[in-house]
């Protein structure tokens, strides 16, 4: 349930911006999303302590696109700072980050879940001991992509 709310909420933020009244607004925030050249981030990586504040869990976003255009690419960067507020809702137990790697260089597994979330599509991996996933331990390169203490 915990994992489920932590991918809410960006999900929330693009509910906001595709639920306006004011299309100008949708089209301002699209245009943003997308007029920004690449800067060389691929994915978003949220790691946070476990309750049993031994373990992590966390969970990355990359390969952002618009309406399922493959074609037409975001920056994770601009989808970073836009709809998920950047670090603002980082706390000493949650932390964000831009990453120059994909989710899969840093150790999630999988291939990722594609998201149909419009206007913006991504595909999402997790990483949580918790779930019995061989492996699914928020690894050192996770942690570090973060900024947690990885000894």
């Amino acid at each position: 349930m915990k994992s489920k709310l932590k991918f809410i909420l960006p999900l929330l933020g693009l509910l906001a911006i595709s639920c306006s009244s004011d299309t100008k607004d949708d089209s301002a925030l699209l245009g943003a999303l997308v007029g920004t050249p690449d800067d060389g981030n691929k994915s978003i990586v949220v790691a946070e302590v476990a309750g049993n504040f031994t373990d992590y869990t966390g969970e990355c976003y990359d390969h952002f696109t618009i309406l399922g255009a493959s074609n037409t690419t975001i920056s994770p960067t601009n989808y970073y700072l836009y709809v998920m507020f950047g670090h603002s809702l980082d706390t000493e137990l949650r932390k964000s980050a831009l990453s120059t790697s994909t989710c899969s260089s840093l150790g999630f597994l999988g291939s990722g879940i594609p998201t149909n979330a419009s206007p913006v599509n991504f595909k999402y991996y997790t990483c949580d001991p918790n779930l019995g996933q061989a492996g699914g331990d928020c690894g050192t390169k996770i942690k570090s992509a973060v900024g947690f203490p990885t000894n």
